[in-house]
């Protein structure tokens, strides 16, 4: 299919407002403008001031990383000029009495609202070019695509692809009514190896860390101070380290915001996490510091484990790791001693490696040893225990399971050597289409191109016969859609979610918000687009509400509440629950206790024997599962998260690449993308100096962006954030997209984890 791909925003924002005017001009870089970039807990001065004031008369939930932290919103003659937190949210503060802060993300909010870079009308490819048109002819023609394509297709031929949707609605529409079967998430591109290893150990998949209750804290290739799950993790650290005298520690190639809060930093060499965590197992064993009675009556495969460490010692960790014996024998005996009150946190440090799924084996390991699950301070079991109903059932919505009975063409690329556990795979859809397997894409709030092969990516999407898209910005892949949906931003929309992580250990929570401000040109919210699709495509009796309003309060009726009710409180509790949930029924487990050893799994034990690997925990070295640095690719790169700018989400944005470029001391460039950081040792010899335009190169692809030397990464390794460059929404592609020097054979082989984990040359010199 014919696609016209201009780079140039096709609605025609580029028009005449560069980021300096925008910077200056607009309502939410003032509102912005206070905002630190210390990158934990950002506090604001608006926090202390009454909610009674004038102005201060809207909420929100920001969902610019889906935590939903609170927000109050000023409102003046119509328009949001100012936000600040919600005092003791369960997921915006450290708790009770607290105060509720939000990061530069969160407040972030007010300039993505009136970003001028944004999708302002809906659009149509007509002879190979998006045209603007209105939502009736966007809506009518989406519908058409999809049953021309069910006619000519079949639906187990179209791909949905989903990030942060804001409604359900498109996978009943699409899966259970239409019939495709093939749901691709973000979890074979974010926490994968970790999620499902943890759960089949222990049977939750990410059990948080209870950070306020804990006295020692390990966070593991994870930066929890700049890189949470809402400011209750940053907060429970700093209040851990002030109440409780917790100590913290580091372990990252990089000298991160958490390692600068921390007792102790080591630089580990990338990928050896796993020898480390065995070593770490060795000494606990060794020192008679496991807890006896937890692995005696509530583990499965102790002495499996035993055995798997028994010579482990930190002596031969050193050699792999870079990490001094003393430095692991230390971090092992002090964890230990601290338990249960301790816990390591892990994410894609660990899982965006070709042996994440080992290494996340082997540090869960170290839980069960010393006994920290659902424990205070160790890895809470958290729970919702709130009584929300099923807004469907009360409707009286009942859904087919179309999906079920199709032909599932896709099945056979969860084979060896690309993953069994975990369905489809971001990776290797690409075969999948160049093979004719995949033939369309749904894509909301989903770009493939900035998450794994990019280039391959960029290749099937041209191949493709249709594509339509829900997004918020131009990017690589809505240029490319047949039909674009412009969906408003999280002030113009109602909010609502549940949960159990957040700052009250032992209490679940709702919260949610209505509508701040109108959505702004003509964008519709989540529900109002998917409800219009529904009604074109005759799937319209299965959305019986007017607005998304309505069906928030059906979920809300569990609990007597209203959306109106929760809107002015921000967030209502759910029941109290107790730590130790497993003394009642158990851990969620085939032996219903945790387990050392995976071989009650039969997905991971099929993946374990063609992989070559065991089921218990061992070492696997970062070389038999993915790339290692060589002569002609002699460093070793990743990218990585930065506070200021979330997954690819806030690259337009004019204050917040501002305070990045502040970050690094480069705000006097003419560049705002990212930048890689290289150590001086690498840097020197290739002549380059700080603010140098550079050239990653890999096997794969090559691409230029700004060089930061710094002393706060170590020698070989070099890093960047992700979500810019080609295909991004970053205006004019500026900086790199890392993951073209990415390649589909890069895979982790379990899980389908994208390795992000690649050998690279770089030399001084690049455009800008």
């Amino acid at each position: 299919m014919a696609r016209m791909t201009d780079k140039k925003n096709t609605d025609g924002s580029d028009s005449g407002i560069d980021r300096r005017t925008f910077l200056k001009t607009s309502a939410g870089a003032a509102a912005a403008a206070g905002v630190g970039s210390a990158g934990m807990a950002a506090t604001q001065e608006a926090s202390a001031q009454s909610d009674t004031e004038e102005g201060w008369t809207a909420s929100g939930s920001c969902w610019d990383c889906h935590q939903l932290c609170g927000q109050r919103v000023k409102i003046q003659d119509g328009k949001a000029t100012e936000l600040k937190g919600v005092d003791g949210h369960p997921r915006g503060s450290a708790g009770e009495g607290r105060d509720g802060t939000l990061c530069s993300k969160g407040h972030a909010q007010i300039e993505k609202a009136y970003d001028p870079y944004r999708i302002k009308e809906p659009h149509v490819r007509k002879n190979g070019e998006l045209k603007k048109v209105s939502w009736d002819e966007a809506l009518q023609e989406a519908a058409d695509l999809f049953r021309e394509f069910k006619d000519e297709h079949g639906p187990e031929k179209l791909m949905l692809m989903h990030g942060y949707d804001t409604d359900d609605m498109w996978t009943k529409l699409l899966m259970n009514i239409y019939g495709s079967p093939n749901k691709v998430g973000h979890t074979t591109i974010c926490h994968g190896p970790w999620s499902d290893t943890w759960a089949w150990m222990g049977g939750v998949g990410r059990p948080w860390g209870d950070n306020k209750n804990a006295e020692y804290i390990i966070n593991w290739r994870r930066n929890e101070m700049e890189s949470f799950n809402g400011q209750w993790q940053p907060k429970g650290i700093l209040d851990a380290k002030e109440k409780n005298d917790a100590t913290l520690v580091t372990i990252d190639p990089r000298y991160t915001k958490t390692a600068q809060h921390s007792d102790t930093w080591i630089p580990i060499e990338p990928r050896a996490d796993g020898a480390l965590a065995l070593a770490m197992g060795n000494v606990i064993i060794e020192e008679g510091l496991y807890d006896e009675e937890f692995v005696d009556n509530w583990t499965y495969g102790f002495e499996e484990y035993r055995q798997a460490v028994a010579d482990k010692t930190p002596e031969w960790a050193e050699d792999e790791t870079g990490v001094d014996a003393e430095t692991i024998r230390k971090t092992a005996i002090g964890f230990a001693e601290a338990a249960p009150n301790c816990h390591i946190s892990i994410w894609t440090g660990i899982t965006n490696a070709g042996n994440g799924h080992k290494t996340a084996q082997n540090i869960h390991a170290l839980n069960g040893l010393v006994g920290n699950l659902d424990r205070p301070g160790g890895h809470r079991f958290f729970k919702a225990t709130v009584d929300l109903a099923d807004p469907y059932g009360e409707a009286g919505v009942e859904f087919p399971a179309n999906h079920e009975d199709v032909p599932q063409v896709l099945s056979d690329y969860e084979e060896y050597p690309f993953h069994h556990v975990r369905g489809l795979s971001y990776t290797v859809l690409p075969e999948a289409v160049q093979n004719g397997d995949a033939t369309g894409l749904f894509a909301y709030w989903a770009n493939p191109l900035k998450n794994s092969a990019t280039q391959e990516w960029f290749d099937a999407l041209d191949e493709l016969d249709m594509i339509v898209a829900i997004d918020a910005y131009w990017n690589g892949m809505t240029r490319r859609a047949d039909v674009v949906l412009p969906e408003s931003s999280q002030l113009e929309k109602p909010m609502f979610g549940a949960g159990g992580p957040g700052s009250y250990s032992q209490r679940g929570w709702v919260t949610g918000s209505k509508a701040a401000i109108e959505p702004q040109w003509n964008t519709k919210p989540g529900f109002d687009i998917l409800k219009g699709l529904s009604q074109k495509m005759g799937y319209g009796n299965y959305v019986p509400w007017d607005s998304k309003e309505e069906k928030i309060n059906d979920a809300l009726s569990g609990m007597g509440l209203t959306l109106d009710e929760l809107d002015e409180k921000s967030f209502v509790f759910g029941d109290e629950y107790g730590y130790e949930s497993w003394k009642d029924g158990g851990f969620n487990t085939a032996t219903g206790k945790f387990e050392f050893v995976l071989d009650n799994v039969e997905a991971y034990v099929k993946a374990a024997e063609q992989a070559g690997v065991s089921t218990a925990p061992e070492y696997i070295p970062a070389g038999e599962f993915g790339q290692e640095p060589d002569d002609e690719y002699p460093l070793e790169f990743t990218d990585t998260f930065v506070e200021q700018i979330s997954r690819g989400g806030d690259q337009t944005l004019d204050h917040s690449k501002e305070l990045l470029a502040e970050r690094w001391g480069l705000e006097h460039k003419d560049y705002r993308g990212n930048y890689l950081l290289i150590n001086p040792e690498d840097a020197d010899p290739r002549g380059i100096e700080d603010g140098n335009m550079v050239t990653v190169e890999s096997p794969a692809g090559s691409i230029s962006l700004m060089a930061h030397v710094t002393e706060g990464i170590k020698p070989g390794y070099v890093t960047t954030s992700w979500g810019w460059g080609e295909g991004s929404i970053t205006p004019d592609e500026e900086g790199g997209n890392s993951m073209m020097l990415h390649s589909a054979d890069q895979i982790e082989p379990v899980i389908g984890m994208a390795d992000r984990h690649i050998k690279v040359e770089v030399t001084n010199g690049g455009e800008q």
